[in-house]
C-alpha cells in the first residue's frame, strides 16, 4: 500500500465510451463529443477509426470502477480508477463509507455507485433493473445455463436517478389506475391488448379507491396481458393507431388522457397528455417497427415525464421505466443488471421474471422528480445545488459559476466525488493538488477532503458529480 502522501487527492479520469444502439449517431452524440474531449481517449478513438457518422454512440462512463465499462486514471496508461482506490481505500474511499455495513457488503473497497452522460433519441429498452436477492439469482441461472455470465455480471441492485442536461422525455411506473382505467375506457384501439375480463375487473378496482397491493395486483394482470401480446396482435393494434391519426388529432384519438396532463417541472415541455402520447409512439415505432411490444406496452400503461435540463427522476429497483429521448446525467447504484423486454430489445432475463418483479409504483407524474436545494451547507457561496435522492449509494450535486461567481468550495464530503464539466473550464483544487478540465472532461476526488472550483475563462461553467454522503 502506498503512503497517503504520495497519492494524489484529485485526478482526471479517462471514461469509457458506450456504443450502445440507443444512442445519437456520430458527433450528435453528447458521449461521442465528450469521449473526444480526454486526449487518451481521443488517441484510442481514432486509432479505431474516429467517431463514425453513422454509428450510435448511447453512453459514456465518467466514474466507474464495473467491469463493463472501468475508468482509468489519465496519464497513468493502464491504472483503472479502481487500481487507484486499491492503493489506499481508507484513503479514498472515506471512513463512514468503510463503515457502513451494507455499502461495505455490496461494494467491499470500491466505489458504490456508476456515474454516467447519456446521449439518445431513440428509446431505451422496457426495462427494470432487480433487486440484490434477484439479482443474485440471474447471475448464478446465466452461469449454469451459458457456463458463464454475460447479462448479469454482478449481483447488486440498481437504483439510479436521470437528469435532464437538455429536453428529456421518459416513461417512468404506471400511470394511477384511475388515471389508466379512464385513458383505456376512452382508447379502443388500446383496449384491444386486454381480455374484456381483464380490463372489467381493473375498471371496478380502478374506481373504488383500492388498496395499493389491490392497484398492484390489478396492474400486474395489465401488464402480464400486454407484454405477452403475440407480435401479430401488436401489429394490428399499432396499425388502427396509424389509420386513426390519418383521419383524426392526437387530442381526439387520446382525449380521455388530457384530463391527466401533468403539471409543472413533469411536463416542461407544456404539451397536452395526448400529443405527448402521440409523440412517442411515433418515435419508439420508427425505430423499432410495427411488431414491438414496448410501444404498445409503454404507450397503454406508463407516465409520460417530460422534463428540462435541471430536473430528474428517480428510479427503485424492480420499476419499470424506458427512457425515451434526451441528454442526461444518470448516477446509479455500482450495477450493470437488466431485465427487459420491447422498445428493441428481445427478452433478457426472462419475460414470467419480469412481470413478478416489478413493484409496480404508480404515482402521478408529479411525484416522480427528483427535489433539488440550492442552499446548501457543505456550499460556501451558494453556488452548488445538492438533489434529494433517495438512494443510499450516492447523491448527486451540480456547480454553476459565471460572472461574479467565479469559484466555489465544498467543505469536505463524506465519500468520494466522481465529476464531469459539461460547459466551460474549470480549475479543481485539493490542498496542494489541482487538475484543469474542459467541457467533457472527468475527474475523481478522494473523500475527506475540501474542494475547489475554480472558473477560468469568461464562458460559464457547470460542473456535475456523484458522491457518497
Amino acid at each position: 500500500m502506498a503512503s497517503s502522501s504520495q497519492l494524489p487527492s484529485v485526478v482526471q479520469l479517462k471514461p469509457f465510451l458506450q456504443p450502445f444502439p440507443y444512442g445519437r449517431e456520430g458527433m450528435d452524440s453528447w458521449a461521442a463529443q465528450y469521449a473526444l474531449a480526454t486526449p487518451s481517449l481521443k488517441a484510442g478513438v481514432e486509432k479505431d477509426g474516429g467517431i463514425k457518422a453513422s454509428q450510435p454512440y448511447g453512453e459514456i462512463w465518467l466514474g466507474s470502477t464495473h467491469q463493463n465499462g472501468p475508468c482509468e486514471v489519465e496519464g497513468k496508461e493502464g491504472e483503472s480508477l479502481k487500481d487507484l482506490i486499491q492503493k489506499d481505500p481508507r484513503f479514498y474511499l472515506g471512513e463512514k463509507l468503510l463503515n457502513d455495513q451494507q455499502m461495505a457488503s455490496q461494494y467491499p473497497n470500491d466505489l458504490p455507485y456508476l456515474f454516467k452522460v447519456l446521449s439518445f433519441d431513440k428509446p431505451l429498452p422496457l426495462q427494470c433493473h432487480p433487486d440484490k436477492t434477484l439479482g443474485g439469482k440471474l447471475m448464478d441461472e446465466e452461469k449454469r445455463k451459458l457456463g458463464k455470465n454475460s447479462d448479469f455480471v454482478d449481483s447488486n441492485a440498481k437504483p439510479e436517478v436521470g437528469v435532464a442536461l437538455s429536453p428529456f422525455t421518459a416513461f417512468v411506473g404506471f400511470r394511477p389506475p384511475e388515471q389508466l382505467a379512464a385513458t383505456l375506457r376512452g382508447t379502443p384501439e388500446l383496449q384491444q391488448m386486454f381480455k374484456d375480463s381483464t380490463l372489467e375487473s381493473f375498471y371496478q378496482v380502478a374506481s373504488s379507491s383500492p388498496s395499493d397491493d389491490q392497484a398492484k395486483a390489478a396492474l400486474r394482470s395489465l401488464f402480464h396481458e400486454a407484454i405477452n401480446l403475440p407480435k401479430s396482435k401488436v401489429k394490428s393494434i399499432v396499425q388502427a393507431l396509424q389509420a386513426r391519426f390519418k383521419k383524426d388529432s392526437a387530442d381526439v384519438v387520446f382525449a380521455a388522457a388530457n384530463e391527466f396532463t401533468p403539471q409543472g417541472e413533469a411536463n416542461a415541455s407544456g404539451e397536452t397528455e395526448a400529443t405527448a402520447m402521440k409523440r412517442v409512439f411515433e418515435i419508439g415505432l420508427k425505430t423499432y417497427g410495427e411488431e414491438d411490444v414496448g410501444v404498445l406496452a409503454s404507450l397503454a400503461l406508463m407516465n409520460i415525464l417530460r422534463l428540462r435540463a435541471g430536473e430528474g427522476t428517480w428510479i427503485l429497483a424492480d420499476d419499470l421505466h424506458a427512457y425515451v429521448e434526451g441528454d442526461i446525467i444518470e448516477c446509479m447504484a455500482n450495477s450493470d443488471n437488466m431485465v427487459a423486454h420491447g422498445l428493441g430489445t428481445s427478452e433478457q432475463g426472462g419475460i414470467s421474471t419480469f412481470v413478478e418483479m416489478l413493484s409496480y409504483r404508480h404515482l402521478p407524474a408529479e411525484k416522480l422528480l427528483v427535489s433539488h436545494d440550492d442552499v446548501w451547507s457543505k456550499s460556501e457561496n451558494g453556488y452548488a445545488r445538492l438533489y434529494n435522492v433517495p438512494i443510499a449509494e450516492f447523491d448527486l450535486l451540480a456547480i454553476f459559476l459565471s460572472t461574479g461567481r467565479n469559484f466555489e468550495r465544498l467543505s469536505p464530503l463524506d465519500g468520494p466525488l466522481c465529476f464531469v464539466v459539461t460547459q466551460g473550464e474549470v480549475t479543481v483544487s485539493t490542498g496542494d493538488d489541482s487538475v484543469t478540465l474542459t467541457k467533457g472532461q472527468a475527474g475523481f476526488v478522494k473523500a475527506g477532503t475540501e474542494v475547489k472550483f475554480t472558473r477560468e475563462g469568461e464562458a460559464p461553467t457547470q460542473v456535475w458529480g456523484a458522491f457518497y454522503q
